[in-house]
């Protein structure tokens, strides 16, 4: 509601200022917009300053932008505008901030590069602070309108068309990232610590962590998520009270715990199991491993490959990405 408010609001002021003014086309094509960040990594009470770029503008008079950050590692500070004209004072709503602007009266619309605006957020705890644009709408002179979306894409998804829209999407969202800025590596394995962690962060799973596996150091990437996922009972560990963070993960092992993570966010309910035996080999899937199995199968989040379910191949990052999309969209 807010969002179309904000909208609403700058076309009723652009009209009103825009009036008999020239018309300047604006190029869908050769226009962008990026972020700019002072750092990805959030300090306790630091500041982080963001900055929206426009790149290759041809008349941009008005623009609404939407960014998403990580509301448990930072919180909004203030903002403002690099441009002369009317800025709408913006207010953060789960993980997202959204920012507005129109300019005022018979005045050209931005051309080039230029900065647009600042957004200073404030370090809660130490942490990357997941900070991405996702969209911008913009208005030329003519009040005509343009949407951008800031779609994540790697140069290294061939061969992996079946989980190419999932990785796009969850990067797109922040929700998985790349292991570089072009690169994926959909093929290579993921441990144990990086699925949980990926579990309990794509769920938005809280719990106060009051210890964690003996295995699991406390200046450790995972050990925030680790520890939730321990104290809610989605990480069971290996024995002795231990985790193997760094080692990989089996296909029913995820699964396995993916479905934990689905009951304790309240998004699977307990259902009548599904026949595993229209795959080839299910009599290779473990005993501890066949409900939760069989109820992601009924979900339609396991698909199996060429009749065959897997349980026990290590699982890859691609994978990953497959099963938590759809765990994110049943």
């Amino acid at each position: 509601m807010r969002k179309r408010k904000l909208a609403i609001l700058i076309c009723f002021i652009a009209v009103i200022t825009t009036a008999f003014m020239p018309v300047k086309g604006y190029t869908k094509a050769e226009t962008g917009f990026s972020l700019t960040k002072s750092s990805d990594q959030a300090l306790p009470d630091k500041t982080l300053t963001v900055t929206l770029n426009g790149d290759n503008l041809n008349g941009l008079y008005a623009y609404e932008a939407s960014i998403k950050f990580d509301p448990k590692i930072v919180e909004l500070d203030k903002a403002e505008s690099k441009l002369d004209g009317y800025f709408i004072t913006p207010k953060a709503e789960d993980g997202t901030v959204t920012i507005a602007f129109t300019k005022i009266g018979k005045k050209a619309g931005e051309q080039g590069n230029t900065a647009l605006a600042s957004i200073q957020f404030k370090g809660k705890t130490k942490g990357d602070a997941g900070i991405k644009l996702v969209s911008v709408k913009a208005l030329d002179s003519a009040l005509k309108e343009t949407v951008y979306q800031n779609k994540t894409t790697f140069n290294d998804l061939a061969g992996y068309e079946w989980a190419r829209m999932e990785i796009e999407a969850l990067a797109t969202s922040g929700i998985i990232k790349g292991t570089s800025s072009t690169t994926f590596s959909p093929g290579a394995k993921i441990t144990r610590a990086d699925f949980v962690s990926l579990l309990v962060r794509a769920l938005e799973l809280e719990a106060e962590v009051e210890g964690n596996f003996k295995d699991v150091k406390q200046t450790d990437y995972y050990f925030k998520e680790v520890g939730i996922a321990k104290k809610l009972g989605i990480a069971l560990g290996t024995g002795d009270d231990k985790f193997n963070p760094k080692q990989t993960i089996t296909r029913q092992d995820m699964m396995v715990t993916a479905e934990r993570a689905m009951k304790i966010a309240g998004r699977m309910l307990d259902e009548k199991d599904s026949d595993l035996s229209s795959f080839s080999d299910s009599g290779d899937v473990s005993a501890y491993a066949v409900n939760a199995l069989s109820r992601l199968v009924k979900k339609g989040i396991i698909e199996g490959y060429n009749g065959m379910i897997m349980p026990k191949e290590t699982a890859i990052r691609a994978e990953a990405a497959v099963i938590i999309y759809r765990l994110l969209n049943i």
